[in-house]
């Protein structure tokens, strides 16, 4: 028997605050119960394994990417009010002059 192995890390900023339930790391590994001496069978097979094996990484780095996205977020956000406060104090300094 066969399966698929597939090992990821994730390297995430520092300031991302992980979940103690987040690994930063992961190997998945899928079987690939089909025999071989059936070429269409063992192929259909084996791409239903790694259809798997992706929605298996794709709902793990979902919850990465909505970990690092609040942090991406609160830092827009800190950029836009600090934008609008220097732009304000410009009009203020031009309408003074």
């Amino acid at each position: 028997m066969s399966s698929i192995t597939i090992t990821y890390n994730v390297h995430p900023p520092t300031e991302t605050i992980v979940p103690d339930d987040l690994p930063t790391s992961r190997t998945i590994e899928v079987p690939v119960n089909a025999p071989k001496d059936n070429r269409a069978l063992y192929y259909g097979v084996l791409h239903n394994v790694l259809t798997e094996a992706k929605n298996q990484i794709g709902a793990d780095l979902t919850i990465w990417r909505d970990a690092v996205g609040k942090l991406e977020l609160s830092k827009e956000t800190t950029t836009k009010a600090e934008k609008t406060e220097d732009d304000d104090e410009e009009e203020i300094e031009e309408e003074e002059d």
